[in-house]
């Protein structure tokens, strides 16, 4: 018999997934990394790699507005695809280095309130691996300091007309 409630759980979940044909374990070779993604910001004359300073990246590739186009006589809501509304969030670590840190990079973004491209890819840049790509202002650059912890970064950015998706 079962000794723990877990083993038993385990047979009976491992059962119904044979039953319907499916694998206990997901196939690994189809999942990524996350330290194998690189994110690329221009710092207003190249793109600088910023990727070994990223904690988390969120809000790519976005979202789009719906508008309701429900007309009288309708059974049900209908929306209506709009116009793209991209925002993405960035955590880093605190960087100074010259000319290609944190810091460096998004402080001159930030204060010149500058339109800067940028790169993302959550696979790396091996040929044929997603790309998104645009161009984005920072409205919000915020350095966030926690005694006993690391300095860090947090960074908004909003996506002028839209992300490319593309392949690297």
């Amino acid at each position: 018999m079962f000794k723990t409630i877990a083993q038993w759980l385990r047979r009976g979940v491992a059962r119904t997934l044979a039953v319907l044909g499916l694998p206990l374990v997901a196939d690994q070779t189809n999942y990524f990394d996350s330290e194998k993604s690189v994110f690329k910001l221009n710092d207003g004359s190249s793109l600088q790699v910023l990727s070994p300073y990223v904690k988390e990246l969120r809000g790519l590739p976005g979202q789009f507005k719906v508008n309701d186009i429900t007309t009288f006589g309708s059974v049900g809501e209908r929306p209506g695809p709009s116009i793209y509304v991209n925002h993405f969030t960035v955590e880093f670590l605190f960087n100074m280095v010259t000319s290609v840190g944190v810091h460096t990079v998004l402080a001159t973004m930030h204060s010149a309130k500058a339109l800067r491209a940028f790169e993302f890819y959550p696979a790396g840049t091996t040929v044929g691996n997603a790309k998104f790509s645009g161009s984005a202002y920072c409205p919000v650059y915020e350095i966030v300091s926690r005694v006993g912890d690391y300095v860090q970064v947090h960074a908004e950015f909003h996506v002028d007309n839209g992300v490319t998706i593309g392949t690297a």
